[in-house]
């Protein structure tokens, strides 16, 4: 049997390559997708055929900046008026009547400020959870409503087409992808159906529910720098259920800045894996820092996703 599963997977192997076509755009995208593809393919080669059938194999994504352009708590600027931006969910959430902080009508600029302040001069460690904090007292499912409607109206045809593209190959060639947000959980989750993934894989800052409102009181960890890659550890750990008899592969990583993905890509890039290496893709990132020199692939995208 083991030669049987070891056939299939040089086989698999010789087939990725026909994915080029189909995939196209930026240059990194293919090679991205048949190296993850390869190690999967090559690791199940190494199972015992009952361990193969229940194997999981996982990769974790930033979402603003990473997936998505821009972000989609704090928007994307339009600087040329015609239609290149759209509003942030913050906004849209405090224009809809939702914040007891800030009135619908002009309370957004007191907002960006006492925020900007947060992130710049504390610490984003409190300016993220503000976030939903500042929406405490309304009802969820009214919060659901508006960020729903605003991100399918608004937001929804930022995708960065390469990312879409990697997405959609690696879950269809049976890797699971999970997201790892610094936005709040029920802003991220709005993102579930263009995805196409089950909302139950989108991970970011949570508040506390009571009576069905949102609370100011936050799940820890904040899903920023080190939380997600304690988010990471506890989703791999659930997964590998309570005897951890089931076998977990983390395969790769993928984010767009070193401040607030660095930690998780850098945990996922330093794994040993049975056979190969994981992928961790720095998008978009900038110049690397002296502690991630050398750690990660990186690479520009540009181009916008257009739906196939």
């Amino acid at each position: 049997m083991r030669i049987i599963n070891l056939y299939l997977a040089c086989s698999t192997l010789l087939l990725i390559p026909t994915l080029s076509p189909v995939l196209g755009t930026e240059p990194h995208v293919e090679e991205v997708v048949a190296r993850i593809l390869q190690t999967r393919q090559a690791i199940l080669a190494q199972l015992p055929d009952d361990t193969g059938r229940d194997a999981l194999f996982l990769t974790f994504w930033d979402f603003d900046g990473t997936l998505l352009e821009g972000d989609c708590t704090e928007g994307l600027p339009d600087a040329a008026g015609d239609g290149s931006g759209y509003k942030g969910l913050a906004q849209a959430c405090i224009e809809a009547g939702l914040s007891s902080i800030y009135p619908a009508e002009d309370g957004y600029s007191a907002f960006k400020a006492d925020y900007g302040h947060m992130d710049h001069a504390i610490g984003r460690w409190l300016a993220y959870p503000y976030v939903g904090q500042m929406l405490r007292g309304a009802e969820v499912e009214a919060v659901r409503r508006v960020v729903d409607r605003h991100f399918e109206e608004a937001i929804r045809p930022f995708y960065y087409d390469a990312s879409m593209k990697i997405l959609r190959a690696l879950e269809a060639g049976g890797v699971e992808c999970h997201i790892l947000s610094a936005s709040i959980d029920l802003f991220v989750d709005a993102a579930a159906s263009s995805l196409e993934l089950p909302v139950g894989r989108f991970n970011g800052i949570e508040l506390r529910i009571a009576d069905g409102k949102l609370t100011e009181q936050i799940e820890y960890p904040i899903t920023w720098a080190d939380g997600k890659t304690e988010r990471l550890q506890s989703i791999a750990t659930a997964l590998r259920g309570p005897q951890r008899d089931r076998a977990v592969f983390i395969l790769g990583a993928f984010g767009n800045s070193y401040g607030t993905d660095g930690p998780f890509m850098k945990h996922v890039a330093a794994q040993q894996l049975p056979v190969g290496k994981p992928i961790a893709l720095m998008i978009n990132g900038g110049t690397a820092p002296a502690a991630y020199q050398g750690l990660f692939w990186e690479v520009e995208q540009t181009l916008p996703y257009r739906a196939q």
